[in-house]
């Protein structure tokens, strides 16, 4: 007894678009060309931060 096609349906594409998030947040860094600072306070671009303290005098 096989599944019917809105069955199949049902069960691949949340598994496809899972799959695609997990794949567009990984690689995210690299599709923005942008990289994540983290620290224990905070989490932020790193070229915004930086320049963000640069101007405040702190870096």
């Amino acid at each position: 007894m096989g599944l019917s096609g809105e069955a199949w349906a049902t069960l691949l594409v949340p598994t496809f678009l899972g799959i695609l998030t997990m794949l567009l947040y990984g690689y995210w860094d690299r599709i923005t060309g942008k990289e994540y600072y983290v620290d224990d306070e905070i989490l932020a671009y790193d070229e915004d931060l930086m320049e963000q303290l640069k101007e405040e005098g702190k870096a």
